[in-house]
């Protein structure tokens, strides 16, 4: 069971996502703008054939906290 959560929230005039993931886990971010569950990947891109497939993210150190003024 995926134990990511994300928010999307606009900051400084630029839409952001945060995802959290856990040590262990995976996921997979769209490329295509396709999906129906941006920033996760659902699949969309396999309805056509632009050779944009998800990134691929797996989490396997411990936990780093960003500063909060970071991106």
């Amino acid at each position: 069971m995926p134990q990511h959560h994300y928010e999307t929230f606009e900051k400084n005039g630029h839409i952001r996502t945060h995802v959290t993931v856990v040590q262990g886990e995976a996921i997979s971010l769209c490329r295509c703008w396709r999906s129906d569950n941006f920033p996760l990947c659902d699949g969309s891109h396999k309805k056509v054939d632009d050779g944009k497939g998800p990134a691929v993210i797996h989490v396997d150190c411990e936990k780093h906290f960003l500063d909060q003024d970071e991106g």
